[in-house]
């Protein structure tokens, strides 16, 4: 029934796969709208068996059952509002048969089977048992007049077995579904785990990776702007131009080594726009950036800042750009980051081609491509990745 809906199906052919909620839920309505036909057609034939007034008792605890299935059947339903709601249904089926049980080929058994499998799923099963005992025992106390004893002796048995039966079958049912949900919540947990040990594990992985870099290759990019600099007193004309050159370029790594370095430890936790305009702020470009509220994972995030910023590095440095968009788009097969720049195709620098390259190992780890084209003039990069990784 419904007070099992909040339980996921299982996928593999168990009983509960059958009997679910929703199914359980429409037997019951079924049941219960089948035994008001049963009575209308029962009664309309036997017209003299019932008084008007005897009728419309048991008309009324008919009714009462149907509130009471209702109210066990609403979903988020408190414990105590849904056990009031099983005594409803357990009295009115005794009171219903009681009424009716004057008309022959009559039995209340169907909504007693529904009682019995709605108390065994609010009350521990002691006291499950002893209510359907009595509850069977009413049931066939009422329906054992006019009938020979043996017969009448045989009712007793007969109902409470089915009706246990069935509270049994529901008990089964109703226990799968409680691992099942203890199982989704220990399977969410330990996901949880995994990916706080790997949110822990990359996090140290980023640290080593800093201070590996800053050890080596930083020190010795300091060493080697020192030696540049006391080559640079010393040399003379072309050879000092030269060397002035590369100092510069030695410098323009140095700083690039260090904003890796402070990438790696702290990696970007501004809004994705904000994060996007920061990488311009100090570039002498006309920058405009629309996200139009894309959501990315962390990883795809960061690989995203890293094209965006070597695409800014490549247009400012190798294609004399002045101004550069930025949109990120979101489709249903993936997301794009498409940027442009006014200036040349940055094709000939080979420091730009080494940026292209890493963007691509980047966006290929991710199962995405990269495009490069000119459009009106302009130079396009588009780095697109798929929702889903092959």
């Amino acid at each position: 029934m419904n007070s099992l809906g909040s339980a996921r199906r299982s996928a593999d052919p168990h009983l509960s796969r059958w009997l679910s909620p929703t199914l359980g839920f429409w037997v019951a309505w079924l049941v219960y709208a089948g035994e008001a036909v049963l009575i209308g057609l029962l009664w309309q034939a036997q017209p003299d068996r019932l008084t008007v007034g005897l009728g419309g008792v048991g008309v009324i605890s008919f009714l009462f059952f149907g509130v009471g299935l209702a109210g066990y059947s609403l979903p988020r339903v408190a414990a105590q509002h849904r056990l009031g709601a099983v005594v409803l249904m357990s009295l009115s089926s005794v009171a219903f048969n009681l009424v009716f049980s004057h008309l022959e080929a009559f039995t209340a058994l169907a909504l007693q089977v529904v009682s019995a499998v709605a108390i065994v799923t609010v009350v521990p099963v002691r006291a499950a048992t002893l209510w359907i005992v009595v509850q069977a025992s009413a049931l066939a106390w009422a329906n054992s007049s006019g009938v020979p004893a043996t017969f009448a002796l045989l009712l007793y048995p007969g109902y409470m077995l089915m009706q246990l039966f069935s509270a049994h079958l529901m008990q089964l049912v109703w226990r799968e579904r409680r691992q099942q949900l203890t199982l989704i919540n220990l399977n969410a947990e330990l996901q949880a785990a995994r990916d706080a040990v790997a949110a822990a594990s990359q996090d140290a992985e980023r640290h080593r990776i800093a201070r590996d870099l800053h050890d080596t290759l930083g020190h010795r990019l300091v060493a080697l702007g020192l030696e540049l600099e006391f080559a640079q007193q010393l040399a003379e004309g072309e050879v000092a131009a030269s060397v002035a050159r590369a100092n510069l370029m030695n410098r323009q790594l140095l700083s690039e080594v260090r904003e890796t370095i402070r990438d790696v430890r702290h990696p970007s936790l501004l809004p994705l726009p904000e994060a996007f305009e920061a990488l311009a702020t100090h570039l002498p470009i006309e920058f405009k950036v629309e996200c139009g509220g894309v959501t990315l994972s962390a990883e795809l995030r960061e690989v995203y800042l890293k094209c965006a910023r070597e695409a800014l590095t490549n247009a400012v440095r190798h294609a004399g750009a002045q101004r550069v968009s930025l949109h990120l788009l979101g489709r249903p097969q993936g997301s794009v980051l498409r940027i442009e720049n006014d200036g040349w195709v940055a094709g000939g620098s080979a420091t730009a081609g080494q940026g292209l390259r890493g963007m691509r190992e980047r966006l290929s780890a991710l199962g995405g491509t990269l495009h490069i084209y000119t459009e009106r003039g302009r130079f396009v990069l588009e780095a697109c990745v798929p929702s889903c990784r092959p």
